[in-house]
Order: structure tokens, then C-alpha cells, then sequence
């Protein structure tokens, strides 16, 4: 998409600052507050001076997300650094340029729509390009989830809550049998630590028939307040309650561009900082030095066959 699509709305920034009551000095304060902290913890990696006022904004943006709560951001900070040791497939950003030509980049659509709902929340949507379960991978649903929001990091963050949007026509029991519902609690619980957004809904659209089977595998695994916030569309017109029709693309009624070019903007986004990604690559945890023994997922237990979105 264009980049003044994920660069921060000035309006919207004023109006996360006065629902938080925070000024420009404050800010300043708080960041400084957590790069001291992390100074403190011998197991988060040290970025080079040249990275100082990158840090400082990407820490910024993590303050906005938590609602400028000091001590989610030091662990939002914390389980960043913690998910690149733990699962580094996620993060994997060494061929950004052939994985987004590739036929697995190509079968899940994960794309966040360009503009907000009039009460600043962003959406996420993702669908399968086929109903054959061959190319998917469930850890291609975090990692295209991780590099966008990664992207709203870098260039500062004007949104603290999404919806997420599924088109299922095409999902089969063979795409729900590649998780790995056990560990999947687990990862969920990391993940939402790392990137601290607020789940506003979900919304299923066109639920396959055996989606009362589906819910009744996950909801073990869900917790009571995600699962209330979950809703099944059997037609467009209950989804456009929700979410208004100017926002969505014209593939589902809306009036907001077209979804195989919004598709091709994030693919160009992608591409436009993959350097940006490689420089970061190396910054991650060291769990051999952390102060405080806690309890950690080994990488050799864990199946990418954990990852969904939820």
C-alpha cells in the first residue's frame, strides 16, 4: 500500500494521547525509563548507538499499544527479544525478496486494510487462495502477522485495537488437523504478550459446515472473553454491522480499493524494508543470562504447527 498508509495519523496520535492523558514530555520520560530498564537486563540484547532513535520510537510505539502502562511495556519489550530466541522460523528474514514470490507467500492472504473504523481500530484480514491444505503452513499466519505489524513499529503507531477478519470459504478439516492445539495455548499466551494489541472482534465469514466441530476443539484452548468476542457471518450484510462498508474493499461490499492490489501494496512494503529487517535480525535474547529463572518453551518441543491467529 502507499506508505502514507502506515505512516501515524497525526489525529489519530492527538486522540491516543488525550485518552491517555499523556503529553510530549511524559513520553519522553517513559521511554527513558524502559532504556534504562533494559539496561538492567543482561539477558535483552544492546543496540548500537546508531539505533538510539529507533529504539526510542519503536519503545514509543509499545507505550501507545499498553495505554502508556510502564511495566506491559517492559514485558512487551522482553517477549519481542524472548520470541526471536524461541522461535526463530517466525523471524526468519534472510530471502525476503523470493519468499514473497513464492507459492507459499502467495496461498494465505494476510493483509491489514488501509484505512481505520471511525473509533481508530485497524483490520486485520486473512483468507486462503484454495481449498488444497498442501501449502499451508500454520507459522505463515504469525510470521505475514508479525512482519506487518513489525512495519507499523517502525513507522509509529496511531492504533491500539483490530479486528480480525477470516474469510473461511475455503478453509477444510485438513487445514484445522496441522495444529497443534496443546502448545497453540501456549504460543497465544506469548505472542499477545509481544504484540500487545486489543482484540476488538473477530469475524468468521462464510463458516464452513463443520465449524460447530472447529469451535468445539478450540474453545478448550480459547479464553471465555476471546470466545465471546467471536462472530460468524453467513452474508456480508451482518459483517457491515460491524465494520463500515467505507473501510472494507469491494470484494466484500465495501468501497475502499481493491483486495489483489492492497495484497500487492503490503507485498511492496515488505520488499521496501527488508534491509530494515535484516538489521534487526541479530538483536534478540539470551536466556542463558537472564536473572530470574522462568519457565520457557524449548524450541525442539514446539510444532510450527501451533501457529493461528486467533
Amino acid at each position: 500500500m502507499p506508505e502514507y498508509y502506515v505512516i501515524p495519523n497525526e489525529d489519530g496520535v492527538k486522540r491516543l494521547m488525550k485518552e491517555y492523558g499523556l503529553t510530549r514530555d511524559q513520553i519522553n520520560d517513559d521511554v527513558a525509563t524502559v532504556r534504562n530498564w533494559m539496561l538492567t537486563q543482561p539477558h535483552l540484547p544492546r543496540l548500537p548507538e546508531s539505533k538510539n532513535d529507533e529504539l526510542s520510537f519503536w519503545i514509543e510505539g509499545f507505550l501507545r499499544l499498553t495505554k502508556n502502562n510502564l511495566e506491559k511495556t517492559k514485558l512487551a519489550v522482553e517477549s519481542h527479544f524472548r520470541m526471536k530466541t524461541l522461535f526463530p522460523q517466525v523471524y526468519d528474514v534472510n530471502d525476503l525478496s523470493n519468499y514473497v514470490e513464492s507459492d507459499l507467500y502467495d496461498y494465505l492472504t494476510m493483509v491489514m486494510f488501509p484505512k481505520h473504523t471511525p473509533d481508530g481500530l485497524k483490520i486485520m484480514y486473512y483468507s486462503f487462495k484454495d481449498s488444497n491444505s498442501q501449502l499451508f503452513r500454520p507459522v505463515e499466519i504469525y510470521k505475514r502477522m508479525r512482519l506487518m505489524l513489525d512495519i507499523y513499529q517502525k513507522k509509529g503507531i496511531d492504533f491500539t485495537g483490530i479486528h480480525v477478519v477470516i474469510d473461511t470459504r475455503n478453509i477444510t478439516l485438513s487445514h484445522i488437523s496441522q495444529f497443534d492445539l496443546f502448545q497453540l495455548k501456549n504460543l497465544i499466551k506469548l505472542a499477545q504478550k509481544a504484540y500487545p494489541l486489543r482484540l476488538k472482534h473477530t469475524h468468521i465469514l462464510f463458516p464452513p459446515s463443520f465449524i460447530d466441530v472447529a469451535k468445539n476443539i478450540l474453545k478448550p484452548f480459547v479464553s471465555k472473553k476471546m470466545f465471546a468476542r467471536l462472530s460468524f457471518h453467513k452474508n456480508l450484510e451482518t459483517l457491515w454491522e460491524h465494520i463500515p462498508r467505507d473501510v472494507l474493499p469491494i470484494e466484500y461490499g465495501g468501497y475502499n480499493g481493491n483486495l489483489d492490489v492492497i495484497r500487492e501494496e503490503w507485498k511492496t512494503l515488505i520488499l521496501k524494508n527488508s534491509e530494515w529487517f535484516l538489521s534487526n535480525a541479530s538483536y534478540k535474547s539470551d536466556e542463558s543470562k537472564r536473572l530470574k529463572k522462568k519457565k520457557s518453551f524449548s524450541c525442539e518441543k514446539i510444532s510450527f504447527k501451533t501457529l493461528i491467529l486467533d
